[in-house]
């Protein structure tokens, strides 16, 4: 019992530690007219494609109305797509969406197993620590570039040494 206490307090800690960074150190970009915010962009090679990316990241909709996601581009692949991941059974399927939406004073999470922007057809060789630029567009603020670097983590954003 006392073990577990020790582990909560100590998870806890950690939690208080990160949550009391600064927001304006986490932001990689913010939308021209300051209503959306990007925040940890990374990525990651997929698996079993070499030229194939995903980018993900946190977006926060700082403005009084909602947003919407309607595509991105990047110039480091011939081919970029917005997909979230569906379970269907024990299947797992990664489907193209033509929109996401974000609510006012609302986060969106950009992660593996849910939302992700794909670049296939990757233009030159990638590999961990490159930056791969991707323009995000949305609906009402306009376009936003953001700089993903790659890591070799599967499920996050650090890059081990």
């Amino acid at each position: 019992m006392r073990l577990k206490a020790l582990l909560s307090a100590l998870i806890l800690g950690i939690a208080a530690v990160t949550a009391s960074r600064s927001f304006a150190e986490n932001i990689a970009q913010a939308s021209p007219d300051g209503s959306i915010d990007i925040e940890s962009p990374w990525a990651r090679l997929a698996p079993k494609e070499p030229d194939t990316a995903s980018v993900f990241f946190e977006v926060l909709n700082v403005g009084n109305k909602p947003d919407v996601l309607v595509s991105a581009s990047s110039p480091a692949a011939r081919k970029v797509t917005v997909r979230r991941g569906e379970w269907s059974g024990w299947d797992f399927f990664n489907r193209q969406t033509n929109e996401v939406k974000i609510n006012p004073s609302k986060r969106v999470s950009f992660h593996p197993g849910a939302l992700e922007v794909t670049l296939n057809e990757l233009t030159e060789p990638v590999d961990v620590r490159s930056v791969l630029p991707v323009t995000l567009v949305f609906k009402e603020a306009g376009p936003v570039t953001i700089e993903a670097t790659v890591s070799n983590q599967l499920l996050g954003n650090r890059i081990a040494k």
